[in-house]
């Protein structure tokens, strides 16, 4: 295991940093990872598929599954009962929250952080920098893009650099997403603008864009009260969004 590692060293081209440090330097440098790469391999609780790399210094939570062809680079974080699905990627100071689902050929890239329980449907994109250019490399000044818990980025969707995603957010299939968004929304087109709320159980809300108002999902016992042009959602006694450390997650079958 000990040569797995710095065979995954070389393949990175870090060892050669490495091996120029004082003995003591060096140990304190790869021991950590070394130890924290032995107990994501050997933990029961984690599936990662032969095919999939997992660089040293990674984090995953317990009970999340990575599938095939997909990379996750060591510094990543990947909390516990996620779905990482084909050919996906998860770069350095990228973050996926806890029970996130991610479809085939998605990409997190650096500085884009995931909240819990977010569907990032197959082929959506992330782009990380606003005026990218093949001269000209902007590695330093990368922005964060944050998606708040419970939403979900539609299949083929592109979301752009530096935006806040309000919980709960809905951005259909093929739309642009050139702005942050509010709580709940649902976004549609290109650019996409904001045309309704959908509730954390996905389905649409029988309210306006603005005004007064508050609609009950029967699904969960959820109030969603409108306030002029923000939607508050007040959680029911079934709570879908609420999270437990730890524990294996069993997702809600719809009826």
């Amino acid at each position: 295991m000990v040569l797995n590692y710095w065979l995954e060293l070389i393949r990175l081209g870090k060892p050669f940093r490495v091996l120029r440090r004082t003995p003591r330097q060096r140990l304190w440098t790869w021991l950590p990872n070394l130890l924290e790469t032995l107990v994501t391999k050997f933990d029961e609780r984690i599936f990662i598929h032969q095919s999939s790399y997992v660089d040293p210094g990674a984090k995953l939570g317990v009970h999340t599954s990575i599938w095939h062809f997909v990379h996750v680079e060591g510094g990543a974080i990947v909390g516990e009962n996620c779905n990482i699905g084909q050919n996906c990627y998860i770069g350095n100071n990228a973050v996926v929250g806890n029970a996130c689902r991610l479809g085939n050929s998605v990409a997190i890239f650096s500085h884009v952080e995931l909240g819990d329980f977010v569907f990032c449907a197959p082929y959506m994109v992330f782009t990380h920098i606003d005026f990218p250019r093949a001269a000209v490399s902007r590695r330093e000044v990368f922005v964060k893009t944050l998606v708040g818990t419970g939403s979900t980025l539609g299949a083929n969707c592109t979301v752009v650099p530096g935006i806040e995603i309000g919980t709960g957010t809905f951005v259909a299939a093929g739309a642009t997403l050139t702005g942050s968004t509010a709580d709940w929304s649902l976004m549609i087109g290109t650019p996409a603008r904001h045309v309704g709320w959908v509730s954390a159980y996905g389905e649409r809300i029988a309210l306006p864009l603005t005004g007064q108002g508050s609609w009950t999902c029967p699904h969960t016992g959820d109030t969603y009260v409108l306030e002029d042009k923000s939607l508050r959602r007040i959680a029911g006694p079934d709570d879908l969004l609420s999270y437990k450390p730890g524990a294996k997650l069993e997702r809600r079958v719809a009826v």
